[in-house]
């Protein structure tokens, strides 16, 4: 019963609450200013069994409703323990998935056992502690095969939990490190689980007769792959010096055993309980366990081991440029490989002020800078180690660049680690990372104009009889700002930001932007190249070292023809595809995100998109006004932006071909063989499937074409009387199905409409 005072009548408000909300807009919000948080917290109901984690409900005890009465000395069959292990690698699976231990593996019973109270050593961590004889044969299978497993698993965990926690995740929405006042044996050495491990595999050995075979190959298998995959996750960042696979791809070849006998196994239900919850240092009430299938946790599980294995092919240093299409290639795989190997890849890409625990910083900012913009340069030469006199240029030289290496090698280094986060945080990220770049550009220009005296840089005549400077230093962080907009502006498309009546627009944009960046690597090429005809003169007269500035030359012209043709890809997609959202939407036959746009309209969606280039100084935002008239191409006829559409996807369609001829990597020599294989096969295939994305444009393209047609046809014929619409129907494909060949070109799918069916 509630106790209320005499002065307090209660009365049901349901109705009336139902009917004043049913009169709210869409989107109005009522707020009183005096409800605050406190009394938001005041009204939790407490006793209430969602809320209150020690309620106990009528009827129910103590000991009934907080305490499990399943007995861990029980004996198990072998089907028993394989249906617990089996049990317990789903539940680490759905950990690693982003899943609370607390509605994991902390609702094991073996478990928690193993863990609370705290061992003090681990001879301490039995399932039943002072009640085990050592000489009880029948128990062998639960207190030496099941611990051990149970045991190794808690160190796997050890190992994953101890690598994210150090790097950059996001709680709740990448992984859960909380672990509710327990410890995952994180002070006990590795080699006393292998131990246990060798002990359990041993004594599964000598069963043959008192076992069935299938069962007790099942649970060999099962300890042989944790003590694989608990030495793989040791070897963590060692993977640098060791350079080993071996342990992962132990993993990966036993998996397709462990799945072929997860049907053999028993479940026991009674050994996981979220009643533990309890009992864990938690300020959230008990919630639901979380199961997975053992399919799905397979399937993780194979994945996460396969990415461990094709990690190893990002050690090998081979240049900034090749060594940022490693990275993003292999982190954009769908789906995207778990948190663990992203915080892994964190830590290899800088840690302790080193690339790839063996480039220095500042020799990785160099190596960027001289294959775009200062190949053989005395910026890069100069040294102050080797020259002491203050006085002389080059020490100043030195002196200038440490200071921008100092001020640009984390922002620069950061652009690498940024692939590591989600795809959502990737774009939320670098939408605030722009900014700084904006800044850092100005500050590279003011560098640049210092530098420019102490080197005595030879000015370039332009064609109209004006001179110019390369300004290297700020075309190379203005190079890397483009690309940020080019990321921004993509990942919306994979997100699915964008509503389908914005996509002509953010196409338009993505050209526009991509056109930019042609213009500024002309102009780079431009330098590069008076440069090269410079060195030629040099090697004429056979000085020193011209030879050497010429294959630097040629190597820094190759990477800005590679850049350009893939930028004049992107370029032409995003055109064609601007055109072909245009005529859908002319003939209004594009679908839209909703029908309520009281609270919308094109102006403000425009703000909405462009918030994060508002305080970019260079490129400067495009005004509304004229933003509009391009989106819409305004002016043009039909027929003008068919004609667009289809020259633009023959051009990209070229471009890609040209793109992947080329590969995945710069190679200092065309007789260079393939070093990352996994990373190249992941690369041809994305670019595969741009070009079938361009092909489902080009038919999208001749449908709206030959619909068109038909519809001028038709008006013709019933001159003046009403004109019908196009007999087209449009659908837009969703992000991850199988109709969007890539997750950055929505191709609509376009076909003609069936009669009496709705566009």
């Amino acid at each position: 019963m509630r106790v209320v005072s005499q002065s307090v009548v209660p009365r049901d408000i349901t109705d009336e609450f139902t009917t004043a909300a049913s009169k709210l807009k869409t989107g109005q919000l009522v707020k009183d200013e005096y409800f605050t948080l406190f009394e938001a917290v005041g009204a939790l109901e407490i006793m209430d069994a969602k809320m209150d984690s020690g309620y106990l409900g009528p009827g129910e005890n103590h000991a009934q409703a907080l305490e499990d009465d399943y007995d861990l000395r029980r004996e198990l069959g072998p089907e028993e323990v394989l249906g617990i292990m089996d049990g317990l690698l789903c539940h680490e699976m759905a950990w690693h998935m982003g899943h609370p231990l607390s509605q994991t593996l902390f609702t094991s019973l073996y478990l928690d056992k193993l863990l609370w109270p705290v061992p003090k050593s681990l001879e301490e961590a039995h399932f039943f502690r002072g009640h085990f004889a050592n000489n009880n044969e029948e128990l062998e299978i639960v207190h030496l095969v099941l611990r051990a497993y149970c045991l190794a698993l808690i160190k796997c965990c050890d190992f994953v939990h101890a690598r994210v926690a150090t790097e950059y995740y996001f709680e709740e929405e990448d992984f859960v490190t909380q672990l509710y006042n327990r410890t995952l044996l994180s002070q006990f050495e590795p080699e006393p689980f292998y131990d246990l491990l060798n002990r359990a595999i041993s004594w599964v050995d000598k069963q043959k007769d008192k076992l069935d075979e299938n069962v007790r190959e099942a649970i060999w298998t099962r300890l042989l792959f944790r003590r694989d995959f608990l030495q793989g996750l040791e070897q963590d960042v060692e993977v640098i010096q060791t350079r080993s696979r071996q342990h992962f791809l132990n993993c990966l070849s036993r998996l397709d055993n462990l799945a072929k006998s997860t049907s053999l196994g028993t479940e026991v239900p009674d050994s996981f309980s979220w009643k533990i919850q309890r009992k864990l240092a938690s300020t959230v009430p008990p919630r639901a366990m979380v199961k997975i299938n053992i399919e799905d946790a397979l399937a993780h599980l194979k994945r996460l081991c396969q990415d461990a294995v094709d990690l190893e092919e990002i050690i090998e240093y081979r240049g900034p440029y090749n060594f940022k299409v490693t990275i993003w290639t292999l982190l954009s795989r769908k789906p995207q490989p778990s948190v663990y190997i992203r915080s892994l890849v964190q830590t290899l890409i800088v840690n302790n002020l080193t690339i790839l625990g063996a480039i220095p910083v500042k020799q990785f900012l160099y190596d960027e800078l001289a294959e775009l913009v200062l190949p053989s340069s005395i910026l890069l030469e100069a040294n102050m180690d080797e020259i002491e006199v203050p006085s002389d240029p080059r020490f100043q030289i030195a002196r200038q660049m440490d200071a921008f290496v100092k001020r640009f090698s984390q922002p620069f280094a950061d652009t690498f680690r940024s692939a590591c986060l989600n795809r959502c945080r990737i774009r939320r990220t670098v939408c605030h990372t722009i900014v700084d770049w904006d800044n850092l550009q100005m500050e590279a220009e003011d560098l640049d104009e210092q530098l420019r005296t102490l080197s005595k840089e030879p000015p370039l005549m332009l064609a109209n009889g004006d001179t110019t400077y390369s300004y290297p230093l700020s075309s190379w962080a203005y190079h890397h700002k483009l690309i940020q907009f080019r990321l921004i502006l993509q990942l919306g498309f994979e997100l699915s930001i964008y509503s389908p009546e914005e996509l002509p627009g953010m196409y338009w944009y993505l050209s526009h932007i991509c056109s930019t960046h042609l213009g500024h690597i002309d102009r780079i090429r431009t330098f590069t190249v008076a440069a090269a005809k410079r060195n030629l003169t040099e090697m004429a007269a056979k000085k020193r070292d011209a030879l050497e500035r010429h294959t630097a030359l040629q190597k820094s012209l190759r990477l800005l023809e590679r850049l350009t043709t893939q930028i004049v890809a992107i370029d032409a997609f995003a055109i064609s595809l601007h055109a072909l959202y245009v005529l859908l939407a002319r003939h209004g036959v594009l679908p839209t995100a909703s029908s309520a746009q009281a609270y919308s309209s094109d102006r403000l969606r425009y703000e909405i998109r462009m918030k994060p280039f508002l305080q970019i100084t260079l490129p400067e935002l495009v005004p509304y006004d004229e933003y509009r008239r391009e989106a819409v191409l305004e002016g043009d006829s039909d027929e003008t932006v068919l004609e667009r559409a289809t020259k633009a996807i023959s051009e990209a369609r070229k471009a890609w071909e040209a793109t992947l001829a080329n590969g995945a990597f710069v190679r200092e020599s065309d007789g260079e063989e393939k070093s990352a294989p996994a990373i190249e096969e992941d690369w041809k295939r994305d670019v595969k499937d741009t070009m079938r994305a361009c092909i489902g444009a080009s038919i999208a393209i001749e449908t709206v074409k030959k619909a068109l047609k038909a519809h001028a046809n038709v008006v013709e014929a019933k001159e003046g009387a009403q004109s019908p619409s196009v007999n087209l129907r449009v659908a837009i494909p969703e992000t991850g199905s199988k109709a969007r060949w890539h997750d950055w070109w929505v191709v609509p799918q376009v076909s003609p409409a069936t009669v009496g069916s709705k566009t």
